[in-house]
């Protein structure tokens, strides 16, 4: 049995606490021009799976605004290799620009420049970047642990999952490496439902729980999200270019995607130095944010420049093979405290008539004509408003 202790506070302590608290003022950092100057954000990564090659550009906005990137229209973009052949991009008016040829593949060994021009002239380039072969992934797997989580003072441990990766590259050649992720799951609208009878404001209103009719378009749906997380990895100071066990995704108690069947796809790729600390940086930015202490956010710069004049270009252009591994996991091959996304839906029997146009109709009450409704949320009554019933191929 763990022990609480009590810490007691002298009266006298309460007296230096005020007098600190009394002295602090707002800090407001001094912005300077650049931090509010749009700039441009290059995105774009080829590889040796089937294309088409895609670029994303947009602009990014001032520090101290909330804003959605806004898409660069109009602008010439160009890929190159060092055998001679050129690649133009077509503008999709999204920020998105592609090669019109969608089965195009890089090929390893071959070297790649970017160059665009914007509408108003302005002109950039990356650096060349060798499309280097990877090695396979060596193995993904899962293992359950255990972190603490506190809970009005006391310490409850909870299952997780973390998805971990093995891989090596026996020729020693790759260095830097990354990662993306692709997860998808199974959802399941539920066919025992919680039904509140009668108005929300009647004096006879009970709950209860009921069987229900559901329709089968409605019912089976899969939810599929890329990684947002940044995984890079350096062996560049090791004896041996092996990584053990590296942390993927770790998928934790009460989220949905474990409920059923999930599955994530691993892909492995090279960078080069350059590019590696690039995205170690973002990392530690993303990291370290929102400390106090931690070091001021400033922005990235990648490997694409200005070729004349001083203009800052943010983001990337990288170029690599690539190796795939998937694997699955089903609801009874873990111990996580999982959660069905629908847990939560109440249905209701009376729609408040004040508000007709907000219900929106569920189904019925199984071997009744009873129906169900939910206020103005259609995630409780189609899974396709959370994901797709179009089954995956992979699946």
């Amino acid at each position: 049995m763990k022990s609480v202790y009590f810490l007691q506070i002298r009266p006298c302590l309460f007296c230096v606490a005020f007098i600190i608290c009394s002295c602090i003022e707002p800090f407001r950092p001094e912005l300077n021009n650049r931090d509010t100057v749009n700039q441009l954000v290059v995105e774009g990564m080829i590889t040796d799976e089937k294309g088409p090659f895609k670029i994303r550009i947009t602009k990014s906005g001032p520090v101290d605004k909330l804003y959605s990137p806004e898409p660069i229209t109009g602008a010439d973009v160009m890929i190159y290799d060092n055998k001679g052949n050129s690649w133009q991009l077509t503008d999709n008016q999204n920020g998105w620009y592609e090669t019109e040829d969608k089965d195009l593949k890089g090929i390893p060994g071959n070297i790649y420049t970017l160059k665009i021009t914007d509408g108003e002239g302005n002109s950039f380039e990356s650096t060349p970047e060798l499309m280097q072969e990877v090695p396979d992934i060596d193995s993904v797997y899962c293992e359950e642990v255990t972190h603490p989580r506190f809970d009005n003072g006391v310490t409850v441990e909870e299952n997780w999952l973390n998805i971990l990766l093995d891989t090596h590259d026996p020729s020693g050649s790759t260095k830097y490496w990354f990662w993306r992720f692709e997860e998808t799951w199974e959802i399941r609208m539920l066919n025992y439902v919680h039904v509140l009878h009668g108005s929300r404001d009647s004096p006879d209103k009970y709950y209860s729980k009921e069987y229900v009719n559901i329709d089968p378009e409605k019912e089976v749906c899969w939810v599929t999200m890329p990684s947002a997380s940044v995984l890079v990895k350096s062996t560049a100071n090791s004896m041996e270019s092996s990584i053990k066990g590296y942390l993927i995704q770790p998928l934790g108690p009460g989220q949905d995607k474990l409920y059923i069947r999930y599955s994530i796809l691993i892909k492995q790729y090279s960078l080069s130095r350059e590019l590696y600390h690039y995205w170690d940086e973002l990392k530690k930015l993303n990291e370290d944010a929102g400390g106090i202490y931690n070091t001021l956010p400033a922005p990235v710069y990648g490997n694409i420049q200005s070729v004349e004049g001083s203009k800052k270009v943010l983001g990337y252009f990288s170029a690599s093979s690539v190796k795939t591994k998937r694997i699955f996991i089903k609801s009874n091959e873990h111990q996580i405290n999982t959660v069905s996304p629908y847990e939560n839906c109440l249905y209701l029997t009376d729609p408040n008539p004040y508000i007709y146009y907000r219900w929106v109709y569920f189904t019925t009450i199984a071997n009744t004509d009873i129906k169900l409704w939910v206020y103005d949320d259609a995630f409780c009554t189609d899974c396709r408003a959370y994901g797709t019933n179009v089954k995956p191929d992979f699946w």
